[in-house]
Formats: structure tokens, C-alpha cells, sequence
């Protein structure tokens, strides 16, 4: 048990467990943003070029230069 809670020997030395999860940390959230991107680019790049129904609900015939009365 003396080896699992030993004082340190010198206070200046660095924390590796916490330098270590905080790269662990890093390193899941980068792969995190560069998935996240990679499936936006293929939206973008295999994407439809269809009006969703919702536009097609909102836009109104025109009868060409008639005024609304």
C-alpha cells in the first residue's frame, strides 16, 4: 500500500497521469472534430440538389406583372 500512496520525493516533478489523460483527452476530440467534418464534406459532396418540401410549401406562383389587389 506504501508503493499506491507514496509522497512524492520531489513537488516540482510533473503529474504524468494527468499529462497523460489530458493527451488522451486531446487526442478523442480532435478524432471527434475531424469525423464530424469528414461527414459534412461527404453530405456537401453527395448531397441532393433538391428543394425540400418545406420551401416548395412557402414559395407562391406569380402570375407574371399583376399586382396583388
Amino acid at each position: 500500500m506504501n508503493l499506491i500512496l507514496r509522497p512524492h520525493e520531489n513537488f516540482n516533478d510533473p503529474v504524468w497521469s494527468v499529462i497523460i489523460s489530458i493527451i488522451l483527452l486531446l487526442i478523442g476530440v480532435v478524432y471527434i472534430v475531424v469525423y464530424i467534418m469528414g461527414i459534412d464534406a461527404k453530405e456537401i459532396t453527395h448531397g441532393s440538389n433538391d428543394t425540400p418540401k418545406q420551401e416548395e410549401l412557402l414559395q407562391l406562383q406569380s402570375d407574371g406583372d399583376q399586382s396583388c389587389p
